[in-house]
């Protein structure tokens, strides 16, 4: 029975259990649940050649047996597997192929294998997601047929692009722009084409990534009252949004305010993913009137959890991946000694409030065991304070610390950095670099460098000339930057030059400092010990 059919024939309890049932767990449910799934993937591993390679070991025989034979794996460990696309090594057979950006212009893509049942599971899970976005309440929704949906998550072959195809057959579902028309768009034109039907027509749901989401609520083409709609244009706005509009353009001018998303839309579910999501939620729940619903995935680890509808953590899907936890401070310790073998948790032996490098094993035939995503998640609790959700909730705190992620765009490494500067010919004799935010909360590289000593009267010292003359080849090199530029409008590079010697001689006074600086502190550390009295104050002309 398609999922329409059982919204309209099937109670609503009935419906909510089949797809969001997976919230009434007890953890011990949920972990008998990951250990039998994962008994089933490790059969399935057994008898295929990438098996044979992973379980060089043994093959386990349950979870003990399975987290002590496979080592720990990173992408590298099935490159030569997944980017040739070698099928005939995989434990089950694929249906489709996505990619995602790997390393930002070192290594461009990655590419994962999914199978129809990873795709099953995918679609329960989506549609899961869609009555979450529109609950106020367990087991309560509001999901109608015939919905005009935004839908500005990035296209086919990144997960996301899965969505339509997998919810159409389904339940109807009107995308704007419509499926047919958005493939001959390119993103950034699919986004623009979108908001300005669903102005013209009305939209109840919106699904998009959390960066292109609040760009398109803070440059509302209606936030200034006095903007004029195109005469020849008015035939293609319904009476409601015509209605709607003037209403809320007489209201703006009344009380002198802007107009906002909400004075415009009524939104039944309103969904966003995005690695800078919860630095965004209280603005965008201001703008549209409604608290997001943030899900978090990516292409190794498919559609991986949602908030419920308390919309104040993310639950783990247990038949998505089987799930590991690297703690924060053996993370620490693998990052500063490659040799170094961190330990893992499982989901039942978590700690509130800890952070966590997360490792997933594929499930339902798919290619990945205890592989290392590169994603930081915080447990903010290990059941819901309600008490209405017993199992750990999570927020996304960022990439793994030698990892820059800008918007969820690209991933910045310390060997992208060091060959964009060979390609830029600068005379750079010492950096390092940070992830920083500005007011507006917009995340930003922030790299500190040091001109050689030998190149000082030679070469122009500022900031400012830096940046521009970098970004140009950050742009060549990686398109996924470039892209920040061509679909947000913003460069998220800045450059503070500092006198030579001042990191030299503060990793004499704290320790060695990572190019890619995993701890905030220690930024703000070297701002005072460069601005203050020691040899590291900038340059008096920078």
């Amino acid at each position: 029975m398609k999922f329409e059919k059982k919204l309209k024939t099937l109670p609503a309890h009935r419906v909510w259990e089949e797809y969001c049932g997976f919230l009434d767990f007890s953890l011990g449910e949920y972990m008998q649940v990951q250990y039998r799934l994962l008994a089933e993937q490790i059969q399935l591993l057994a008898n295929c050649k990438l098996g044979e390679r992973l379980f060089a070991r043994g093959v386990p025989a349950d979870v003990t047996e399975f987290r002590r034979l496979v080592p720990l794996t990173t992408y590298h460990d099935y490159a030569d597997v997944l980017l040739p696309r070698r099928e005939d090594m995989l434990p089950a057979e694929p249906v489709i192929w996505l990619s995602t950006t790997w390393e930002g212009g070192d290594h461009p893509f990655k590419a994962a294998p999914y199978t129809q049942a990873m795709l099953d599971v995918y679609r329960n899970n989506i549609l899961g997601a869609m009555l979450l976005s529109t609950s106020n309440g367990r087991g309560h929704y509001r999901v109608r047929p015939n919905a005009r949906v935004l839908y500005s998550l990035a296209p086919l072959p990144y997960a996301t692009g899965l969505f339509p195809s997998l919810v159409a057959p389904e339940i109807r579902i009107k995308f704007l722009p419509p499926p047919e028309q958005a493939q001959k768009l390119s993103f950034s034109a699919r986004c623009k084409e979108g908001f300005k039907l669903s102005l013209q027509r009305g939209m109840h749901q919106f699904y998009g990534m959390t960066s292109i989401i609040y760009n398109m609520s803070k440059n509302f083409p209606l936030g200034d009252s006095g903007a004029k709609l195109p005469v020849r244009d008015l035939f293609k706005f319904s009476p409601a949004m015509l209605w709607r509009i003037s209403r809320a353009r007489y209201r703006s001018r009344r009380d002198n305010a802007p107009v906002r998303p909400k004075d415009i839309f009524r939104l039944d579910g309103f969904v966003c993913v995005g690695t800078d999501t919860a630095l965004y939620k209280n603005e965008l729940e201001q703008l549209w009137g409604l608290r997001p619903l943030e899900v978090a995935g990516g292409t190794e680890t498919c559609l991986l959890g949602t908030e419920t509808w308390n919309k104040d953590g993310l639950v783990f899907y247990p038949d998505n991946c089987f799930y590991e936890f690297i703690p924060e401070q053996e993370m620490l310790l693998n990052l500063k000694d490659p040799s170094y073998l961190p330990q893992t948790y499982l989901m039942d032996e978590l700690t509130a409030g800890e952070k966590y490098e997360l490792v997933i094993t594929s499930l339902k035939g798919g290619a990945f065991a205890r592989y290392r995503v590169g994603d930081v998640y915080r447990c903010l609790r290990t059941k819901s304070t309600r008490g209405d959700v017993a199992l750990p909730q999570f927020e996304y705190v960022d990439r793994v610390p030698d990892i820059i992620d800008i918007d969820g765009f690209t991933r910045i490494t310390r060997r992208e950095i060091d060959h964009v500067l060979k390609l830029s010919q600068l005379p750079v004799a010492d950096w390092f670099a940070f992830k920083e935010y500005k007011e507006d909360h917009r995340s930003f590289l922030h790299l500190y460098v040091e001109i050689s000593a030998a190149s000082q009267e030679s070469v122009v010292v500022n900031g400012d000339v830096l940046r521009e003359h970098l970004s140009i080849y950050f742009r060549h090199y990686d398109s996924d930057y470039a892209d920040l530029n061509r679909l947000l409008g913003v460069d998220p590079l800045q450059v503070t030059v500092v006198k030579p010697g001042s990191i030299a001689e503060f990793e004499v006074l704290t320790g060695t400092i990572p190019r890619i600086n995993p701890n905030p502190q220690r930024v703000v550390d070297f701002r005072r010990f460069y601005n203050g009295s020691g040899v590291g104050r900038c340059w008096p002309h920078v």
